[in-house]
């Protein structure tokens, strides 16, 4: 069975970060989101991997999965995105006659793929859906189910009256294709995949479902990617490979090859990439900091460091915070207080102290 990774859609929702790069490359728990579902892919047993990408991006996305993964993926260049159901188009001719599955890039799952391809593989449906109960289901798509069976799909309603989501995961054989092909875009002049599922369920094709037993976010905003790198890291296990001198570790803590912290307090979980300095400093939990950053006379939890930052004299915590690579903060005692932060790379932010 194939697998097609969409990243191909221009969302806003992420911005200022994904200004410079794709949603889908932003680290968590210092591993690119693309990279979990890449994982989860290959160790299913599906080798056979195209990624839907627009003509700005393909380059970024085949250099930095060169670092991370030895396999060559196929790689599907989207002239104008139209939604994800036009888009996946494109992926006619890679698929040929073959069931496949289409995961979103940019969501997080965790649970058993390769038992879910099993039992589409054993079963005549065109197209199984997945599944998970939400406590806010105006933010999805959802399906409503009776009798074992789909009844009806609605795009993020305004007043659902049902709690479940569908994810983005679908597996499907061609038939979907068919069914692109026949709908009309929305009032947006979007081609969504939810509407060519609904019109093979209209027109008497058999669609599927199966309930998740396992984790899955979407990661649409800055709190979403906040909230699974809490997850993420509350299962790390303790790997010191840097230095520590005169510090004080607690808690859950990974220190990558050449980091130092001096003189500092760090509370796990919390996870520092390679070569990075950290001095003088207090790192709460659920802290992710990346590659070569420099963080001295500072005071930061719960947030997000991507690689190359700078970080000095910033005494009042930053929290619940994104900072984009390169960027540069520096704590300056006569400006107004300020905190909470998401920040494109390259940026530089002056704060009160």
């Amino acid at each position: 069975m194939k697998g097609v990774i969409y990243c191909g859609e221009m969302d806003t929702r992420l911005n200022p970060i994904s200004y410079f790069i794709p949603k889908e490359l932003i680290p968590i728990g210092n591993k690119l989101i693309l990279v979990y579902t890449i994982e989860l892919l290959l160790k299913s047993g599906m080798n056979d991997l195209a990624i839907l990408v627009n003509e700005y991006n393909k380059q970024i996305f085949k250099k930095v999965l060169r670092r991370h993964f030895k396999e060559d993926f196929y790689y599907i260049v989207l002239p104008e995105p139209k939604g994800m159901a036009n888009d996946l188009l494109f992926a006619e001719e890679f698929v040929k006659e073959e069931r496949f599955i289409v995961i979103l890039g940019d969501s997080f799952f965790d649970f058993n793929l390769e038992s879910y391809m099993k039992g589409f593989k054993d079963e005549k449906t065109s197209c199984k859906i997945l599944l998970k109960e939400v406590k806010d289901p105006e933010r999805f798509q959802v399906a409503y189910v009776g009798d074992n069976r789909i009844i009806d799909l609605e795009d993020r309603p305004k007043m659902a009256f049902s709690n479940w989501a569908v994810t983005g995961l679908y597996a499907l054989n061609r038939d979907i294709f068919k069914a692109i092909k026949k709908i009309n875009p929305s009032s947006h002049g979007q081609h969504k995949i939810i509407h060519a599922v609904k019109w093979l369920l209209q027109n008497g094709y058999d669609v599927g479902y199966e309930i998740l037993k396992g984790k899955w976010r979407e990661l649409g905003s800055p709190l979403d990617v906040i909230e699974q790198n809490i997850d993420l890291l509350c299962s790390v296990e303790e790997n010191i490979m840097g230095e520590v001198v005169d510090s004080r570790i607690s808690g859950k803590v990974i220190l990558g090859e050449g980091s130092v912290i001096y003189n500092s307090t760090v509370r796990g979980p919390a996870v520092v990439g390679e070569n990075t300095t950290i001095k003088n400093s207090y790192i709460g939990p659920y802290s992710s900091i990346g590659n070569r950053v420099i963080i001295d006379r500072s005071n930061l939890e719960n947030s997000i460091i991507l690689d190359g930052c700078n970080i000095l004299g910033v005494e009042y915590p930053i929290d619940s915070s994104i900072i984009g690579e390169g960027s540069v903060i520096i704590g300056k005692k006569e400006m107004k207080k300020t905190h909470k932060l998401v920040i494109g790379n390259n940026s530089k932010v002056y704060l009160s102290i």
